[in-house]
């Protein structure tokens, strides 16, 4: 069970080592409050390639958005849609790594929406009537070759009609934050399927936790019962280590693409995400500006010390004052130039002794938490150094020290 942060009427913080890391991006400009610490990564602003056309956005999954277009908002998003629904199906039915999940039947209804499907020149995967589709090979045909039918076709399966799946991928899109995004339809199709660049990289961030997902978007085709070979409508897909996410085109939308690679950021390899959308150079072009994003983020992105190595923090506890002690190695976090990170202790141990000087040193009695924008990085573990009981209350002033090795 997790205790509320200290505040100055508990555990005054009177000192958070947030400043000057010793084996990375050095902070500037700490500032003080009633209980934590506000600092901001120098540097200039990354430079990560936008395009001049369309919008663009670059996230790295774990840490968020590091780059977006100005003044975006929610336009077509075609197939990219198709994120949304894989992301809902796997939600309401997890696979596990190898596992093919349920098996579905395709019905008469099914045949006849593929049908329409092609009259109307959508994009479609050929099925036929008593064909058998486990929950994995639908994936694939819904995220390769983008069959739009198969998004009808699960989202039935899951909620019993495509309107009350688009409204659990409305839910899904608030839970998750997207404020700019509104589905219409769980393909695509419709041009009311609508988001930004930012929403999208931090939707394919999410869905790129999944396991299932990463082996099947870094795939460059599969094979499916009836359909035979399909191919991978993503033209990135394989070129300089991408692996995955979606693409898209409509004649609303344009070309609309999302990719992910693994980049190496100062012996750390993160997963970087890059998506354009209302590319007017079909889909080769949304890839090179994602290729183009994607290889700048290794020069614009930092390994950043969560705290300066061994740094000490005074707090005022029951009777007295003690100082804490952060790792040797404290935890890295990647992050970038103006990024805000936040320093607060939390879960004391002290608070729940009535006498700090009989707790051993070296004990580990708080966390600090780090937290950025979009919430808690890192937990960092604090050693007691030191504990002083007094019966007088002393006024403390704010000091930052870092203890030699």
């Amino acid at each position: 069970m997790r205790h509320a942060p200290l505040t100055i009427g508990l555990a005054a913080l009177l000192a958070v080592g947030l400043a000057a890391p010793a084996n990375a991006t050095a902070y500037e400009g700490s500032k003080t409050t009633s209980n934590e610490i506000t600092t901001v990564v120098p540097g200039a602003k990354p430079q990560l390639g936008l395009p001049l056309v369309g919008q663009s956005a670059e996230a790295v999954r774990g840490i968020g958005i590091v780059a977006s277009t100005r003044n975006e908002r929610p336009i077509p998003i075609a197939s990219l849609t198709k994120m949304m629904t894989a992301l809902v199906i796997l939600f309401d039915h997890p696979l596990v790594r190898n596992e093919q999940g349920p098996i579905l039947t395709v019905s008469a209804a099914d045949v006849a929406a593929y049908q329409a499907d092609i009259v109307a020149g959508d994009s479609t995967l050929k099925v036929a009537l008593g064909e058998q589709l486990s929950e994995y090979s639908l994936l694939e045909g819904l995220l390769l070759p983008s069959g739009d039918n198969i998004a009808d076709l699960l989202a039935v399966w899951d909620a019993g009609s495509v309107a009350a799946f688009v409204a659990k991928m409305n839910a899904m899109a608030q839970t998750l934050s997207l404020v700019s995004t509104h589905y219409a339809d769980a393909s695509g199709v419709s041009p009311g399927s609508r988001s930004t660049a930012t929403d999208q990289a931090s939707l394919a961030a999410t869905l790129m936790g999944y396991g299932v997902i990463r082996r099947i978007v870094r795939m460059r085709d599969a094979v499916l019962p009836v359909a035979g070979t399909v191919p991978n409508y993503n033209p990135a897909a394989g070129v300089d280590g991408i692996i995955g996410v979606k693409s898209g085109w409509s004649s609303e939308a344009q070309s609309c693409l999302a990719t992910a690679a693994y980049r190496t950021i100062k012996h750390h390899s993160v997963l970087v995400i890059s998506v354009t959308l209302g590319q007017g150079q079909g889909l080769i072009g949304a890839a090179r500006v994602d290729e183009h994003m994607l290889d700048l983020a290794p020069r614009s992105l930092l390994a950043v010390d969560t705290v300066a190595p061994r740094a000490t923090f005074q707090v005022r506890i029951k009777g007295g004052t003690a100082t804490l002690r952060a790792p040797r190695h404290p935890p890295v976090i990647i992050g970038w130039p103006g990024l805000k990170l936040e320093g607060r202790i939390d879960d004391p141990l002290l608070l729940a002794s009535g006498d700090a000087s009989q707790i051993r040193a070296g004990t580990v009695v708080a966390t600090l938490d780090v937290v950025a924008p979009w919430g808690t990085v890192a937990q960092v573990p604090l050693q007691l150094r030191t504990a002083t009981t007094t019966t007088t209350t002393t006024t403390m002033t704010t000091t930052t020290s870092t203890v030699p090795n």
